[in-house]
C-alpha cells in the first residue's frame, strides 16, 4: 500500500517529507520605551514550533525568543542600542525557522 499526502489537493508526496507551514499575522506592540522596560514584543501567527529554532531581530541584533507556542513568538524588548534617550525607528524582524527573516514594515519605534 502506498500512502500519498497532499496539502493542496494537487501536489502529492510519497517521500515522508516533514512540511512546516507558518503564517505571520502581526507584531505588538510596535513601539516601546528606549530603556527596554516595555514588556515583550508578541508576534502572532500560526504554525510556530519551538524546535524550528525561531529568532527575533531588533536593530540588526538577533535574540532568542522568550517563549514560543503554535500561535505566538514572544520576543524581548531590549534597551535601545543608542541609549535611554533615543527616539526613532529600528528594524524589527522575526524568523519562524531561524533561516528566513520576515521584516515588519516600519520596524519598531523607541521613545524616551
Amino acid at each position: 500500500m502506498v500512502l500519498q499526502v497532499t496539502w493542496n489537493g494537487v501536489d502529492y508526496d510519497q517521500n515522508n517529507f516533514m512540511y512546516s507551514y507558518y503564517s505571520i499575522h502581526r507584531a505588538f506592540p510596535r513601539s516601546g520605551p528606549s530603556d527596554g522596560h516595555g514588556g515583550d514584543i508578541i508576534v502572532s501567527g500560526q504554525g510556530f514550533r519551538p524546535e524550528a529554532n525561531p529568532k527575533c531581530r531588533l536593530n540588526n541584533t538577533e535574540h532568542n525568543p522568550l517563549s514560543v507556542s503554535a500561535t505566538e513568538i514572544r520576543c524581548p524588548m531590549p534597551p535601545a542600542e543608542a541609549g535611554p534617550t533615543f527616539f526613532g525607528n529600528v528594524d524589527l524582524a522575526v524568523s519562524p525557522n531561524g533561516h528566513v527573516w520576515y521584516p515588519f514594515d516600519g520596524g519598531f519605534q523607541y521613545y524616551q
